[in-house]
């Protein structure tokens, strides 16, 4: 998926995800230092309900945000094995 690895290349080089909710699907911008890196539209429903899981208010940041980081791997193994379930119902 690449908004998967557009997630982890984006967690990487910010320390803040402001997510929406918008009728394409989730925004989400990545910023540092008060400017926005990276800003896309998640249109996928499994991983923008992951992603606002993780979040308080639309933004993931702190704590939150870190663990985000150092567990990604499992995060992303949980939106894949989500989506494969769904397809197989």
């Amino acid at each position: 998926m690449e908004y998967l690895d557009r997630i982890k290349e984006g967690l990487t080089k910010s320390s803040l995800l402001v997510y929406k909710n918008e009728p394409r699907g989730l925004q989400c911008s990545f910023v540092k230092g008060g400017l926005v890196v990276d800003s896309f539209v998640i249109e996928d429903d499994v991983l923008a309900q992951a992603i606002s899981a993780k979040g308080v208010n639309g933004i993931v940041e702190g704590s939150n945000l870190q663990m985000l980081r150092s567990n990604y791997g499992w995060f992303s193994l949980s939106v894949k094995t989500k989506k494969l379930y769904n397809e197989l119902q």
